[in-house]
């Protein structure tokens, strides 16, 4: 090869010779979509594979407002009159709700695999980590204060995620907000899809928890699921409300994702991202007392966000690393 031809392709070769994970940057907002489009394929196959059908008028409801609505909003406002504000914002709470109108309804569909509860598992890995739900259960009831507070920050979770979708948007940190959006519609599918071989009926139930102490908690603490779960893994209900998305997953613990995602999100803003970090460190403890979750549920969760953040951050590192790092001899057109 001459000198000249050398010279003159030194991009075409470098390009040539990278894969294209390395050559191409993690674009989070085209993957949120991407993966929104499978959960949905996947929810169907779900329903199919169970008999399940869905209610379709509050479906066609939440799914016009809440859905089309806003991604129109975003294609319009992207596309065609771009406005830096509406335009992310309508497309990022567009995302959210979708995927979380199509996890919740994946969750009740593979509940009704039928599949053996796997509590005893869960309660036997939280006595290997050495703690003993009951014994935390019951302090927290009786320290009101307390209760209350973990209460409001585990209520607070999906609140959060479309506030901090706003803020990001507000603020123009666009690639903060698409990061949310995908690590939200990409985790919740997956722990949705678990109930289907792995359900478990919570902590509460499964150790028994006497009814004074659970009266000491927020109502419905740790048991606000159980007419739902029941109802459809014993395959009594067979038709889908989506006005009635209980949280029905148990393991891993989606909680724990939508904490560490909003924080995670909100890593670059100073003393929010501090206060951001304090108030998911009291979510991920009111898991247990207030949500009935184990503490494995709560790890198992921490362990799909980590995944899921770190397969991502990658992507963007490997894109902003020289690439002669990776292939010097394509910078002299060698090979």
């Amino acid at each position: 090869m001459s000198v000249a031809s050398i010279s003159a392709s030194p991009r075409r070769i470098r390009d040539s010779r990278w894969p294209a994970e390395i050559r191409g940057r993690f674009k989070p907002r085209e993957a949120a979509w991407g993966v929104c489009l499978l959960a949905t394929v996947l929810a169907v196959f779900l329903f199919r594979l169970t008999n399940t059908s869905v209610i379709v008028a509050p479906l066609a409801a939440i799914a016009g407002g809440g859905i089309l609505i806003p991604a129109c909003l975003h294609v319009i406002y992207t596309r065609w009159r771009p406005d830096p504000l509406i335009g992310p914002i309508a497309g990022g709470l567009a995302v959210i709700t979708w995927a979380g109108l199509v996890s919740g309804m994946t969750a009740l569909a593979a509940l009704r695999t039928g599949a053996p509860i796997v509590d005893p598992s869960l309660a036997r890995t939280d006595a290997i980590i050495g703690l003993h739900t009951p014994t935390l259960v019951i302090w927290v009831a009786h320290h009101t204060v307390i209760a209350a507070l973990l209460s409001v920050a585990y209520k607070s979770t999906v609140p959060l995620v479309f506030a901090t979708v706003i803020l990001l948007g507000l603020t123009r940190h666009e690639h903060q907000m698409w990061e949310l959006c995908f690590l939200f519609a990409a985790t919740g599918p997956v722990c949705a899809s678990i109930n289907a071989a792995a359900p478990a009926i919570a902590a509460f139930t499964y150790y028994g928890i006497q009814p004074d102490s659970l009266a000491l908690l927020p109502t419905g603490a740790g048991r606000f699921h159980l007419p739902i779960f029941v109802a459809y893994h014993s395959r009594i209900l067979n038709a889908v409300d989506v006005r009635q998305l209980e949280g029905v997953v148990t393991f891993p613990s989606f909680h724990t994702i939508m904490a560490l995602t909003t924080a995670y999100a909100l890593r670059n803003h100073g003393a929010l991202s501090a206060l951001a970090w304090a108030w998911c460190s009291l979510t991920l403890v009111s898991t247990i007392p207030i949500g009935g979750h184990y503490a494995t549920d709560v790890i198992g969760g921490a362990a799909v966000w980590a995944l899921f953040t770190t397969a991502i951050q990658g992507r963007t590192v490997l894109h902003r690393l020289p690439k002669s790092q990776f292939f010097p001899g394509a910078i002299f057109g060698q090979g």
